[in-house]
């Protein structure tokens, strides 16, 4: 599993509809087929998907004005907004700062980086039960 983070809810929206994870730096060379990415909107929600197929490099511009030349293909999707999805936002968010150390999270978040064993087995079931966030 995969923490990312994202600015709004307009590239949110084109990651969905484009069905791809793109970026300008080459942080998705490790990511598998089946793995989850779990991606942060702001602070407004979340968004969840599975690596569909592998990295492929691609000339076209994401998100308007942005070359992100990288891309990962996504499918699965499942969006958590509103309410609901801001206290997931929050909640998945204070379990990577408590797992890892303030320093540490952010580089999670900016990376990519593959989850350990207990981080994503918490944030698997925050996933499959929002709920259990309160």
């Amino acid at each position: 599993m995969r923490v990312v983070t994202i600015d709004g809810w307009r590239k949110a929206r084109a990651v969905i509809a484009d069905e791809v994870w793109s970026s300008s730096k080459t942080r998705s060379l490790d990511w598998a087929v089946g793995e989850t990415v779990v991606v942060l909107v702001a602070l407004d929600g979340v968004v969840s998907a599975d690596v569909s197929g592998p990295r492929s490099k691609s000339d076209l511009s994401a998100w308007d004005s942005d070359v992100h030349d990288w891309q990962v293909p996504l499918a699965g999707f499942v969006v958590a907004d509103g309410v609901a999805g801001k206290r997931l936002n929050a909640v998945i968010r204070d379990l990577l700062r408590r797992s890892y150390g303030e320093q540490v999270y952010f580089r999670v978040l900016l990376h990519g980086m593959k989850l350990g064993d207990e981080p994503e087995a918490r944030i698997r079931e925050l996933l499959q039960n929002p709920s259990s966030a309160d």
